[in-house]
């Protein structure tokens, strides 16, 4: 419990929360302290209502942050494996959890745990949003926006009626002349309506994309999932792909029910009909296969530091063309083979092939083992020998890369595309033929 504890407030240690509370500390003191001269609560029954409902609003904002940041999305247990030892080939496996993905589950490399029903992690609560505060974090999003945009209304009259204060006294108005505007005032107010704008803005663009998740029941992740697999089967319609069906969209009324109202395991999901709980892990584990044939080998010829902006090690040039992401960059040193799946003139994305042996030798590094590496540091390699035995961090090697293997040697089709896989800029990279 301790332990627990102390991640949970080590969560808060962490530039999103901070910066989020802060900013909600500013914002509140303007709003109650323009509000005390504006529309002083007791002056009437409205007055108190408004004052109330200024801290709702507050309340309910920092009661659903916190509860989304402490009780976290949901994580897999580490070495988790399903019941039945025959399911193991429909899931993958984590190498870093040491265990198999549940249905619906993701690893987040910055939790550094496998995720139940994963959406996205979220920077501002320093979690990711999941099975367990999916709704505590629309609660908290509603919240915040009803919050920002009373302050701002707030905010807005009080000014006005502050600049209009001259004249309200000229007309004999005195009583309605209560807002005093200083240089300190003016400044918090000023700002405060710059942070309420953003957050308003924000909160509409999370809500609707967290609505449309709720609705379809389907995480951001699970909707790129489908996109890949209308994909595979418009890429290759000679080879007669089942349609996919997803499996999780049970109405929209039900799928609100299992957000606001679950009292599920996060690991077990109702399907539909004509489904199975496997169906969205076995479209997974078919779609890393296709991966798998498209990815090109390279070896590492010369050191990458795994710095953001490597200017030192390879030059003003490679780090003004920096990839526009947040993925990590990763340390090489020469000969590492890399599995590559992505492709840019000066920047190549990839994955260490991890062999047995190699186990604890790259566990020994420092930094992700999967990410962005210059393009100068590495050549294209093409194996006549058997590759696929090494591990690259997926599934494990015996229950399912051989079948992995197997579908890849017999799929020409496929085989023709990786052939015409080409970089992003149309060359043709350099490749080494070894025998």
């Amino acid at each position: 419990m301790c332990i627990k504890l102390k991640d949970d407030l080590r969560r808060f240690m962490h530039w999103g929360p901070i910066t989020l509370l802060t900013l909600t500390l500013i914002v509140t003191w303007t709003v109650i302290h323009m509000n005390s001269m504006w529309w002083a609560p007791g002056s009437s029954l409205e007055s108190v209502l408004n004052y109330a409902l200024i801290w709702i609003q507050t309340f309910g904002t920092l009661y659903n942050f916190i509860r989304s940041l402490m009780v976290g999305p949901g994580f897999v247990p580490l070495k988790w494996h399903p019941q039945l030892a025959k399911d193991k080939m429909f899931l993958q496996f984590c190498t870093r959890c040491n265990g198999y993905k549940a249905p619906r589950s993701h690893h987040c490399r910055r939790c550094d745990r496998c995720v139940m029903k994963m959406d996205h992690h979220c920077p501002w609560i320093n979690t990711c949003v999941g099975w367990s505060n999916q709704d505590s974090f629309v609660y908290f999003l509603l919240f915040f926006m009803s919050g920002s945009i009373h302050g701002g209304i707030i905010i807005v009259s009080a000014v006005i009626q502050g600049i209009k204060k001259r004249w309200l006294i000229r007309l004999g108005l005195r009583h309605m002349a209560t807002v005093h505007l200083t240089q300190t005032n003016l400044l918090a107010c000023v700002f405060s309506l710059g942070v309420i704008m953003g957050t308003v803005l924000a909160s509409i663009k999370l809500l609707y994309m967290q609505m449309k998740s709720i609705l379809k029941n389907q995480t951001e992740i699970e909707n790129w999932i489908v996109k890949k697999a209308a994909f595979r089967r418009n890429a290759y319609p000679r080879k007669g792909i089942k349609p996919f069906v997803y499996p999780y969209n049970l109405g929209w009324k039900t799928n609100i029910r299992e957000v606001f109202l679950s009292t599920g395991d996060g690991i077990s999901w109702p399907v539909l009909p004509e489904c199975n709980e496997y169906s969205l892990t076995c479209e997974q584990l078919q779609q890393k296969k296709d991966k798998r044939a498209r990815t090109r080998v390279f070896r590492c010829i010369r050191p990458a530091t795994g710095h953001w902006v490597p200017i030192f090690s390879q030059g003003l040039w490679v780090s003004l063309q920096i990839p526009c992401t947040d993925d990590p960059r990763i340390a090489l040193k020469p000969d590492d083979i890399i599995h590559v799946t992505r492709i840019q003139e000066y920047w190549l994305y990839g994955e260490i092939m991890i062999s047995e042996k190699q186990k604890e030798k790259i566990r020994a590094r420092n930094g992700a083992i999967r990410g962005w590496f210059p393009s100068c540091c590495a050549i294209e390699i093409c194996e006549d020998s058997d590759s696929e035995n090494d591990l690259a961090g997926g599934e494990p090697v015996k229950e399912q890369d051989t079948a992995a293997i197997e579908s890849v040697e017999t799929d020409q089709e496929i085989i023709d595309f990786m052939r015409d896989f080409s970089c992003n800029d149309g060359k043709k990279a350099k490749r080494l033929h070894i025998e």
